[in-house]
């Protein structure tokens, strides 16, 4: 059976609820009504106008809600909820409420357990336990501290679920827990959860319903489906799993493509074989650490320096770049890089594979960092110049290249080089995505500058990288059309709230 997705709903008014059901109702399978959150609960009222099958929960505070855990209306509330033939009733395993468990067992118990600071290191007897209690939904929710908790709870998932007992729905919190929640259909979870939007989250790292259904496709995630995803820190802006899941599904192929936020790389490495990945993307800070832990790497990127793909095979991983196409394409529709200058702006993964990619093809690079002596490691690595960043004024180019993130949106007012250092006819490529247009961007065009953007590079590097895993041409088209269908629906929601 699919996987469905819940939304929860946390409005504080009755009312409120009923509108958001109605609302979504042709989008969700089923709502989590969180009476912890309603101010004037009408448990009956809220049944009446039900369209969708509902799980009454009301969480109390040592378990991540807002009801206390000595309020003596727990009790009361959660039995009136069976009473009203609630489809579903969370009940917290510790609560100690046998009674509303026997009442429930058998039709809908979804028996609960958070953890709101770790990870238990007893999941499979605390399953046991909680099915010993009558569940016929175990649900369990940890706060990973590192993504070996995250491989920890997906193995005990994995194998609970071809156990043959009540089903599992094991979800990690955070944006470590991402891959829990979106591929929760690999083990066979009834259900996973979604926000009705942003800013409406019950648990922190809940993806919203449009995302769940429509970019990872929640729903049709199985035991067979094929993980890929992006390995870094801060990724939750990329736009990587939009590209390639939109890729997958226009060539019918079952994969998915997710977040895989980590802390460090050691423990990345030492969860893979519970995440059981087909291939990942390397972005900040990961992309030159990863290389001695590969089994291959091509040669282009063992040159470099920098690895941005990897290919997990039975052999092992398999690493390669595609950053220098990502550069190259768009600049040989503007200009002939052999012998022009070139300043590139960073010393990191992206920077090494660019000056590399750059300096091959004949250009007269110089790398320009806020750290000299980084810079000069790099430059002297790839063959190039190297200089401090804070003398940009005594350099000149021809093209320059920003391969930071200043200028994307945690900085978005911020820009790598003073508007007074951009002169005319010069080309200006900014690898920052989002925003689209950046400050830098904007200061080089009223320059007279050529300019390009992120997003060009974005998508020239994840064409390659899709080939790399799945042997296909890429779907070129269809990925840039889902990017620039995203940013027009961006700026359509921001002239709205103007």
């Amino acid at each position: 059976m699919p996987t469905q997705i819940c939304v929860p709903l946390i409005e504080e008014q009755t009312g409120a609820i009923i509108d958001r059901m109605i609302d979504l109702a042709e989008q969700a399978d089923l709502f989590e009504v969180r009476g912890d959150y309603v101010r004037d609960l009408d448990l009956l009222t809220i049944i009446r106008a039900r369209t969708k099958p509902l799980i009454f929960t009301y969480r109390c505070e040592s378990e991540g809600g807002r009801i206390r855990d000595d309020d003596p209306k727990r009790r009361l509330v959660l039995l009136e909820a069976v009473k009203r033939g609630y489809d579903y009733v969370d009940v917290e395993y510790r609560s100690q409420f046998h009674d509303i468990m026997v009442e429930k067992a058998g039709n809908g118990l979804v028996l609960s357990y958070h953890d709101i600071s770790g990870t238990p290191d007893n999941l499979p007897s605390l399953y046991d336990r909680m099915c010993a209690a009558g569940a016929d939904i175990v649900k369990i929710v940890t706060t990973p501290k590192s993504i070996a908790d995250v491989a920890a709870l997906a193995a005990f998932a994995d194998k609970t679920s071809q156990g043959g007992g009540p089903p599992l729905l094991a979800l990690a919190m955070g944006p470590l827990g991402a891959f829990t929640r979106i591929l929760a259909g690999r083990t066979e979870a009834p259900f996973t959860f979604a926000s009705s939007a942003v800013g409406s989250e019950s648990a922190p790292g809940q993806i919203t319903l449009k995302a769940m259904a429509d970019v990872y496709r929640a729903r049709d995630v199985g035991r067979e489906t094929k993980v890929y995803g992006i390995l870094g820190r801060g990724i939750s802006h990329s736009l990587s799993p939009l590209i390639h899941n939109t890729a997958f599904k226009a060539l019918g192929i079952d994969a998915r493509y997710v977040p895989l936020e980590a802390e460090a790389l050691d423990a990345f490495i030492q969860a893979m074989p519970a995440l059981r990945l087909s291939g990942f993307s390397v972005t900040a800070p990961y992309k030159v650490e990863i290389l001695p832990y590969l089994d291959q790497v091509e040669e282009v990127a063992a040159l470099g320096g920098s690895v941005n793909t990897v290919v997990v095979r039975d052999s092992g991983m398999q690493g390669s770049s595609t950053d220098g196409i990502g550069v190259l394409a768009p600049l040989k529709k503007r200009v002939d890089v052999k012998g022009r200058k070139v300043a590139i702006v960073g010393a990191g993964g992206a920077a090494r594979a660019a000056a590399f990619a750059l300096h091959r093809k004949g250009a007269v690079v110089t790398l320009l960092a806020r750290d000299p002596k980084k810079a000069a490691e790099v430059a002297a690595f790839v063959g190039c110049a190297s200089g401090d960043l804070a003398k940009a004024a005594s350099y000149s180019w021809d093209v320059l290249v920003n391969a930071t993130p200043i200028g994307s949106l945690a900085s978005a007012k911020e820009t790598p080089v003073p508007a007074d250092r951009h002169r005319k006819g010069t080309v200006v490529f900014d690898m920052v995505y989002v925003p689209q247009d950046t400050r830098l961007l904007r200061e080089a065009r009223a320059a007279g500058c050529q300019t390009i953007g992120g997003l060009e590079m974005l998508l020239a590097q994840a064409e390659g990288q899709f080939e790399a895993w799945t042997g296909n041409p890429a779907p070129a088209d269809v990925m840039r059309e889902a990017v620039l269908g995203y940013f027009e629906e961006a700026d359509a929601e921001t002239s709205a709230q103007e």
